[in-house]
């Protein structure tokens, strides 16, 4: 029953991802039985047909293998990416006992949240974490999704086009690009809150990473 179930979803993927030359396919054993009369066309059919199991055999399925090697190696990646940036609201969640829903926050929550919150200001969480302020924990955990992010990059021939556009978007999103400015030149705020427009943005990027994340196991 697993084994059957594991064939009809490779059937799935492979349709998903070569509909086309399957309909060409098609075609081409459809038109061969109605124009034997013409050699041109039994020729052109019986060609596409051989050209249409030479790419299974030597492009599709080692790419197909290669993908689910390389899935071990992105996922965890990926899933630190998330871990990390979420990791980071729970801690600025935490810091100002703003209530509010984790699951779905929104710019406003952002807002009140980062009110609360002083860029040099430490804290029990920051000292457990081993870090003297804010500023300084967002730089660390900036860092680490940058790095994580081009580790992906760096497999980028195995991954579909807008999965890696995902990916280079998060990479390059507006609050990572301000954070470099302030680990550069320190700037003298009250509190974090005009961090929030950058940061609402990369929490919606990083929710669709996720979500693209669970397409791209399943297919998987």
């Amino acid at each position: 029953m697993k084994l059957i179930r594991r064939i009809v979803q490779e059937a799935v993927v492979f349709l998903k991802r070569c509909w086309f030359l399957v309909m060409l396919l098609v075609l081409a054993l459809l038109a061969y039985p109605v124009e034997r009369g013409s050699e041109f066309w039994v020729w052109t059919s019986l060609s596409y047909v051989t050209s249409f199991i030479f790419y299974v055999l030597t492009i599709y399925l080692p790419q197909r293998r290669d993908q689910k090697n390389i899935h071990r190696v992105i996922v965890p990646y990926l899933q630190k990416v998330i871990n990390d940036t979420r990791s980071v609201s729970y801690s600025f969640l935490a810091a100002s006992g703003h209530a509010s829903d984790i699951q779905g926050m929104r710019e406003d929550d952002f807002h009140e949240i980062f009110k609360k919150v002083k860029p040099l200001e430490g804290s029990t969480r920051l000292d457990f974490l081993g870090f003297s302020n804010w500023t300084e924990y967002l730089i660390h955990q900036k860092g680490r999704v940058v790095q994580a992010l081009d580790r992906v990059l760096s497999y980028e021939h195995y991954l579909e086009t807008d999965f890696i556009l995902q990916v280079e978007t998060l990479q390059n999103c507006g609050l990572f690009e301000i954070i470099d400015r302030i680990e550069k030149n320190p700037v003298e705020h009250e509190d974090l809150s005009f961090l929030t427009q950058a940061y609402y943005e990369c929490y919606l990027q990083v929710r669709a990473l996720e979500t693209a994340l669970q397409r791209y196991m399943a297919d998987v």
